[in-house]
């Protein structure tokens, strides 16, 4: 559900300065952003359940990791850049 590199780089710079734990709290939302978003894909039955609880789990490890700071952020390509690419 997530695409956060959950290595941790001591120099990471948290962003324009910003307290790390605003930086989590911001992630921590996205998180549940696309839990609900799962969640309403299976009510909708366009997402199989043992597929919704993988993505539950996948999303509490995830969450976990931003607690406890061992991750780092990477920049992720749209898929505009991707096909400009491909071109």
């Amino acid at each position: 559900m997530t695409d956060h590199d959950h290595s941790h780089d001591p120099s990471h710079d948290h962003q324009h300065g910003e307290p790390l734990v605003e930086e989590q709290s911001q992630i921590a939302r996205e998180i549940g952003e696309e839990l609900t978003d799962a969640f309403v894909a299976y009510v909708r039955g366009d997402v199989a359940f043992d597929d919704l609880v993988f993505g539950v789990f996948d999303a509490l490890n995830d969450l976990h990791v931003i607690a406890s700071g061992e991750y780092e952020l990477e920049e992720m390509e749209n898929d505009e850049d991707e096909e400009e690419d491909d071109a």
